[in-house]
Order: C-alpha cells, then structure tokens, then sequence
C-alpha cells in the first residue's frame, strides 16, 4: 500500500483530534503536598483495604503505610468546591483526576494542599471522541488469525505448566486482576462459562466509560485472559483455569492519552484494595495523540512514565505485576513501552513455539542499562480463545499472549508454594529460564519451565524454611483426605515438645497448638474447605512443612 496516502491523513486525524481535544473540558491529574488530619491510620486498614489485601501484606512482611491512605476526604471536597469535578482518586501517588475549566483548575492550584500536575499538561478532555489509530491498534494489541483448536496445552507445556496441574495446582485461591481494553463477550463464550458458574469473576469495572459492563468494548482483553482462564477440554484450557478473576478496562482502542495511564493506576489500586495477588496487563505506552505526551527512550528509566510509577507502587504492596514488553521490535522505537521498563515486574517478551526469538518482540535494555524484557514465552501462533459465536479457538501474534502465560504459570506456582514472596517468586521465574546462564536483551532470561522452578524453589525456598535433610523425621498421612490427617513422627522425637500450625494454601494460619510429641498425632479437619493445606511443625531439631489436599 502507498505509505504516501496513509501518512497525510493520519496527520489530519491527528490534527482533528487535537482540534477537538482543546473544545472540551480538560482532565488533569493533580498531586497533592501531604495527607495531614487524615481520618485514616495504620492500626485500622480494614477502613480502606480488604482484609485478603492486609493478609498479601502481612505474609510477605510489608507493613501498611500512610501510603495506602486514602486522599484526603477534606481535600476532595475542597476541590469539588472549587467547581472542578473529582472522576477518581489516587491513594498510591495522593493525587486526584479532575475534570476543570480554566478557571476551576486555576482555582486548584492556588488551594494550600496543590502540590503539582503530571507533566504540566492535561492528560485528555471530555472531547476525546477516539479517532482510530489505524495500524498502531494493532501494532499494540497483536493480532489474530486463522482458527486453530485444541493445540493450547503445546504452549503450556512449553513452560511444564500441565505437570504442575497434574498434582492438582490449577490456581485455586489466587486473584488475578487483568487490565485491557475490554473483554468481548466474555459473559456469554463456552470456554470461560465455569468462571460464571462458579462466581469466580470477583469484580468488574469500565474506567473509561465508569460503569460495571466490561464486556461490551474490545476483545483484547478476552483473548489474553483465555490463555489463562479457559477450561474447555479438547479445545482450549489454560494455565490457571481455577484462579479468580477481577477484569478492568483501563484502555480505550480508539485513541491513545495518558489518561489512560492514570486508569491503569487506579485500576490498579483497586486490585490491591481487593486483594489481588497478579496484575496481568497486555498493554504498553510510549506515544500519543498529542506528541507533547510522548516517552522517549531515555525515560526507560523505571520513575519517570505515569504508568511505571504505577507499578512499581503494586510491587511495594506485594503484588506481582506481569506485563507484555511490547510489539515494537519491528519498529524504529524497537525497545519496550512502559511500564515493561519497572524494576521488580516480569516484563514478558514473546518466541516461537521453538523458543528462539520473534523479531516483533521488543528489546531492552532500559535507560539505566537493566536487562529486558525479563522472561518470555510463545507470542508467535498462540492459542486465544476469540469472541465469535460461543467462542473458539484461535491463533494469535503478540507479547499481549506471552505475558498472561507467565501470569498464569506464576499463579499456579505461588499456588503450589504459597511462603514465596513476590520478589522470591520472580527470582525463581526468572532463574528456570533456558538462558538464566547468558540472559540478554531480546528474550531477557528466557522462557521458563516449572519443573526448573520447582527444583529452584525446593533448593533456595523450601516451604516456610524446611532443610531438606529434615524430610524423613516426619511423615503425614492419608493424602488426600476428608477427615483427618496423622503425623508419624521418628522415635528420636519422641516426648519432646511441639508446635503444630494448620495453612491454608494462602498461607494463613487457621490453627495452631502444641502438642507433647507421640509416635502417630491425629488433626481432625472436617470443618475446613476443600483445597490445599500445609501442616507446620517445629521441634528442637528443627522446622517440617507437609501438604495435604482436604477433599
């Protein structure tokens, strides 16, 4: 095609878009100096987090700051005050989005408590109408292909996920957040009814449009969410298919503002309020509508771009934010978008089903010179599930199918080792990569393989600091079981004193006593819910976790 036809009336797209951004009413993010005479405080989280978001906290030892408070309800009201309207609030970076007039945001900036406005400018206006990107969209989200069924498990078993779910780690227990654009019929297609079925989809929310409906916009988001949700056997199931799911869309396909960075930022904040363990984002920033919004490659840097601060800000929480590098490597950018380029997330780049690099994949390193992306997975002919019809399946190019991949196999692992923090668990992601040994910019550490993980874990992580050279001093039996469990103790142990704790597979005690140790000790558990549990005992000689399933 004439690139000479193309490139004149994309300008004028542009040109229209900026004509019609500056008549409507801007929207600006505002940060504030302090959050003084809060009503909010340490010793009561439950005001402003869910109690699974404190328990995130408190077993990976973060303690809850002032950071996690709310903005300041006085402060809001004074800015309504003002006339400007209030669309959302940032606990994370104490800001406000707002929606003012000239004169109203005048009026904000001259209030006591105005601190600053990110980047100086306006992140969007009510007049943002959307005017196609043309190829950017699909540079973007990647794209689909012909209809291919049945060949997901070929990509998973590229990184051992079905040997993990053939011991029964399937995600159960695990909140996953996923940020897109929109998720398409996800409510009405085959693969993703038991997620319904089972009220599994936890929470939903429009950040564009603010309403509940997410299932009415862009299919992006569904496709990167059936490579980890689908359960449609001889079709398509994905890596995590037991996990539960909240879905926000925090994009809008149709144009391209930094307004939908401070989406993702609050998007985000809600996940953590909710007590999401992953945050999986297909989605990536570094140009936009207005060229005065523009990333450059020096601003890689992991603090500078809106969406990046973000992230990092979801990692001090606990939460382990899994992100696609980007489709770039093709392009004259070629490195990734933000926030591919944070410090402590897994930025995702994508390989052939053989593993060796897809050239479309974007490159590191970042600005200060850190490898990226971090891992990678097959991004070249994945399985997606479509929303045609009841949903089938289909192929697809993009780091956006990589990235959910290694979200999925991240949940089913954290399932299977719940004492793992979120910076232990990516470490050992990245260490069972095939190039851990030489990692480089273009694969990062490679692709990883559970089994490696495992080995990884059992080595450096043992669970709850269980030395291997301690297994046999205790035993546990039967497994799985319905009604009790026993504990056969070596006969050195006996008479001694221990401590005996009962996990859930979250790792949060749910009992706990201490017992004079004989050779067999019975724990009754038929008040407890199916799923997962370790037993935790310590004795003089040491500490002995044990698993059992409850059926």
């Amino acid at each position: 095609m004439n690139k000479l036809k193309i490139i004149p009336v994309f300008l004028l797209l542009c040109s229209l878009f900026q004509a019609v951004m500056a008549q409507g009413i801007p929207r600006y993010l505002v940060y504030l100096k302090d959050k003084t005479n809060s009503p909010f405080s340490v010793e009561k989280p439950e005001m402003y987090l869910s109690e699974r978001a404190v328990a995130r906290r408190s077993r990976q030892q973060i303690k809850v700051s002032p950071t996690d408070f709310p903005v300041n309800p006085a402060y809001i009201q004074t800015i309504r005050q003002s006339g400007a309207k209030v669309i959302f609030s940032s606990r994370w970076l104490n800001a406000v989005l707002v929606e003012a007039t000239d004169s109203q945001y005048a009026a904000v900036q001259s209030l006591p408590f105005y601190k600053a406005t990110e980047r100086n400018l306006p992140l969007a206006s009510t007049a943002t109408t959307g005017v196609a990107r043309l190829g950017a969209v699909n540079q973007k989200f990647g794209t689909q292909e012909a209809i291919d069924y049945g060949r997901m498990r070929e990509q998973l078993a590229l990184l051992g996920v079905p040997a993990l779910q053939e011991k029964g780690f399937k995600g159960k227990g695990v909140l996953i957040a996923v940020l897109d654009a929109g998720f398409s019929r996800a409510n009405q297609v085959g693969y993703l009814k038991h997620l319904f079925d089972e009220k599994r989809i936890i929470d939903t929310y429009d950040f564009i449009t603010r309403d509940g409906n997410v299932y009415n916009d862009h299919f992006h988001g569904l496709n990167c969410l059936s490579t980890i949700a689908a359960n449609q056997p001889g079709v398509m199931v994905g890596a995590a298919y037991e996990a539960s799911f909240a879905l926000y869309r925090t994009e809008n396909e149709l144009s391209e503002t930094p307004y939908e960075e401070a989406a993702w930022l609050i998007a985000a904040e809600r996940a953590d309020s909710l007590g999401a363990d992953i945050i999986s984002c297909s989605l990536g920033y570094n140009t936009f509508d207005d060229p005065r919004h523009d990333y450059t490659i020096q601003d890689l840097d992991g603090k500078t771009a809106l969406v990046t601060r973000a992230a990092q800000q979801a990692v001090r929480t606990g939460i382990l934010v899994v992100n696609s590098a980007g489709n770039s490597g093709n392009d004259p950018w070629k490195f990734i978008t933000s926030p591919a380029d944070a410090d402590s997330i897994l930025a995702v780049g994508a390989t052939y089903a053989n593993r060796s690099y897809a050239p479309f994949s974007s490159i590191g390193p970042t600005a200060d010179g850190r490898i990226k992306p971090d891992v990678s997975a097959q991004g070249v002919g994945t399985v997606i599930g479509n929303n045609i019809g009841e949903g089938f399946a289909s192929t697809g190019n993009g780091t956006s199918f990589s990235a959910p991949q290694i979200a999925g196999l991240a949940a089913i692992l954290w399932q299977a080792y719940p004492q793992l923090t979120t910076q232990q668990l990516i470490t050992v992601i990245k260490k069972s990569g095939h190039l851990a040994a030489n990692p480089d910019n273009m694969l990062g550490f490679g692709v990883p393989t559970i089994q490696v993980a495992e080995d990884i874990v059992l080595r450096d992580y043992p669970p709850l600091g269980v030395e291997p050279t301690e297994a046999s001093s205790i035993s546990l039996y039967p497994n799985p079981t319905d009604a009790y469990v026993s504990l056969r103790f070596a006969a050195n142990l006996e008479g001694q004193s221990a401590d005996i704790q009962l996990l859930n597979a979250s790792g949060v005690v749910v009992r706990q006593e201490s017992k004079t140790i004989k050779p067999i000790v019975t724990i009754p558990i038929q008040t407890l819910q199916g799923g997962i549990y370790f037993v935790r005992v310590s004795t003089r000689q040491g500490v002995r976790v044990l698993k059992f399933i409850k059926k």
